[in-house]
């Protein structure tokens, strides 16, 4: 599944979610070499660092996903 990740002062990175459990989340982010872990908080996802992330958007792929169009988001070339 992909998302977008929303970090403070609006910087996003795009990000395939790994594994996910109700507490804990594992991203390969974007342009990084590392896994990263994300850990819910008081209702907040939380980097390894302690910055607060938020998930912008969840895709799908796989599957039945592929069969349906592809959603564009503002912006982003056609």
């Amino acid at each position: 599944m992909y998302t977008i990740l929303i970090f403070p002062q609006g910087k996003r990175v795009e990000a395939v979610i790994l594994s996910a459990g109700d507490d804990r989340m594992r991203v390969a982010i974007s342009g990084r070499n590392d896994v990263t872990e994300l850990q819910k908080i008081d209702g907040r996802w939380m980097s390894e660092g302690g910055t607060p992330v938020e998930l912008g958007a969840l895709v799908a792929r796989g599957g039945e996903a592929q069969k349906r169009p592809r959603v564009l988001a503002a912006g982003e070339p056609s």
